[in-house]
């Protein structure tokens, strides 16, 4: 008993030591460079409440490359890329069951791809939008990281599952589990992580957080 408590404080300071390292994640170096002229790439951040999704701009090849295979894609100037519960994402009126379910199981998930042409301030102006700054390689990493999610059969052709929440969108079916915290802001800010950005993933359970940490590097358009 007594070891064990000997014990104890020990595990306890490299928890706090391994949450005050994870608290200060800076940029990945190769990715995200210290000079704003080497990130010349602007991508978006868009807050809808319970989800906030990633926009891309589709004229660069890497989208083209890696998407086009998806039956249905809207062919517009930009993609927004959210993830989320199969059960609770697509519902038209999700109430506290699926609520609770996609929370406390490990659940299905989807991508839910919506395409529009409108600057995304416009497009969404009831939404907080938030423009980030990438590298090339940083948005070749951020592809890589949003096509880790589709869920391809042995062929390599993507599951659409049906229409999305906007006129032109559709769902995709995803090779990811769905639960509490891994949440659909984590995934977010993990896929901003994978970019290079100076964003930590554990801390990002809300969307509150996951604006704070995008506000100290990115601009708030609205």
């Amino acid at each position: 008993m007594q070891s064990m408590r000997r014990l104890i404080p020990h595990w306890l300071a490299l928890l706090t030591s391994a949450l005050l390292l994870s608290a200060c994640l800076g940029p990945v170096p190769g990715l995200y460079p210290e000079d704003p002229e080497q990130r010349p790439i602007p991508i978006y951040l868009t807050g809808h409440g319970w989800h906030v999704g990633i926009v891309v701009e589709t004229r660069h090849p890497e989208w083209t490359e890696a998407f086009s295979d998806i039956p249905g894609l809207p062919r517009t100037r930009y993609l927004e890329f959210g993830w989320g519960d199969a059960g609770y994402y697509p519902h038209p009126d999700p109430g506290w069951p699926q609520l609770l379910r996609a929370g406390l199981l490990p659940t299905e998930s989807v991508l839910h791809i919506a395409g529009f042409d409108r600057e995304p301030a416009a497009q969404f102006p009831g939404s907080q939008v938030v423009r980030l700054q990438l590298s090339e390689a940083g948005l070749r990493a951020l592809t890589e990281f949003l096509d880790s999610y589709v869920r391809r059969d042995a062929q390599g052709r993507a599951e659409v599952l049906g229409s999305g929440l906007y006129a032109d969108s559709l769902f995709v079916a995803s090779n990811r589990r769905y639960f509490f915290p891994f949440t659909s802001n984590w995934w977010t800010a993990r896929g901003l992580r994978a970019a290079g950005l100076p964003i930590t993933p554990l801390y990002a359970v809300t969307e509150g957080n996951l604006s704070w940490q995008a506000l100290r590097v990115g601009e708030a358009l609205q």
